[in-house]
């Protein structure tokens, strides 16, 4: 039986690696290294799966030395923004002929996920690099990236699947993402984009009337912070729920560019990307009718609602374990 090496930081490619591993438990011995204090490891308790993880602190020796006592036969990693450790484990891989396996998420920065434009950014891309979806695929092969192939999205492949459309009420649900540490970490400059998430929900404030609704709650993204949204208005509600319940409880959501408004379009909710400016385009593949620069003509009728589908996207891990 195969040892399967798993590194995530961040909750997006955190999500894709642990529901892969709870759908291919038959297929090998399972380990996922992460850091204590990170976006993963709060997952693996909320799934409740850490007997297969293992602590790590960021550094290259530590790593490579808890790689060598578990022995991996092949390492799969997610691709972030907040750190780069997923290239310690990459180094492991090459030095030891492993195959390795970079997770794509998202839809954006897929080349810089790998150091680009940096000098001889092209030594840290892996032995395959994999999409979560047929947009994901199409856009890393137009960037010529090299490698790709398609392997299950188990975590939204479960999401569909574990959905309740329970009686909704009159909810706006903003999903909110730490867009100026993000900027911050990507460009140095948390405006670079002309906005931050502060902003944004300054304007949805504004126009609340529009959405019809008559509460706003706000799921926090797990980078996220509340003081950020308490400060405009300290009687803010947060969420407590799952993401699914929030969904399903919600009549309209809103958000800038996270995965999660994907998801609750291909359940058949309202969804609106909302990204006032000109610099940033939405890079979650919603109808450009449920992708706004500006509130001010909000028109919710016009919003598209999906139908909803059996999502089938790539291979059974197990078939490629079995033929590498």
């Amino acid at each position: 039986m195969k040892k399967i090496a798993l590194f995530a930081h961040d909750a997006g490619g955190a999500e894709i690696l642990l529901e892969l591993l709870k759908a291919s438990l038959h297929v090998g011995q399972f380990r996922v290294f992460c850091l204590a204090d990170s976006p993963c490891f709060r997952l693996i308790e909320a799934k409740n799966i850490e007997a297969y993880s293992c602590k790590i602190a960021p550094i290259k020796e530590e790593i490579h030395a808890k790689l060598f006592f578990f022995n991996p036969s092949i390492i799969l990693y997610s691709t972030g923004w907040q750190n780069h450790l997923e290239y310690h484990f990459l180094d492991y891989a090459k030095e030891h002929k492993l195959p390795s396996l970079a997770f794509l998420d998202h839809w954006t920065n897929y080349r810089e996920r790998f150091g680009y434009p940096e000098p001889n950014w092209e030594n840290n891309l892996p032995s395959f690099i994999v999409a979560h979806d047929k947009t994901s695929e199409d856009k890393a092969k137009e960037l010529g990236l090299p490698n790709i192939i398609a392997i299950k999205n188990y975590a939204l492949l479960a999401q569909l699947k574990a959905f309740k459309d329970t009686k909704q009420s009159n909810t706006l649900l903003f999903l909110s993402e730490p867009t100026a540490k993000v900027a911050q970490a990507s460009f140095g400059d948390t405006y670079f984009w002309g906005f931050t998430e502060k902003e944004v929900f300054e304007n949805i404030l504004t126009c609340k009337e529009k959405f019809g609704c008559e509460k706003i709650i706000i799921r926090l993204h797990p980078s996220d912070s509340p003081e950020t949204y308490q400060t405009i208005d300290n009687t803010i509600e947060f969420s407590h729920d799952t993401l699914l319940e929030d969904i399903a409880n919600a009549k309209i959501i809103i958000g800038i560019d996270t995965v999660a408004l994907y998801t609750a379009y291909l359940l058949g909710k309202k969804v609106i990307s909302y990204i006032p400016s000109d610099k940033r385009e939405c890079s979650v593949p919603l109808p450009q009718s449920n992708q706004l620069k500006s509130l001010k003509n909000l028109n919710i009728t016009q919003l598209h609602i999906a139908q909803k589908h059996h999502h089938d996207f790539g291979t059974d891990f197990a078939l490629f374990i079995k033929n590498h």
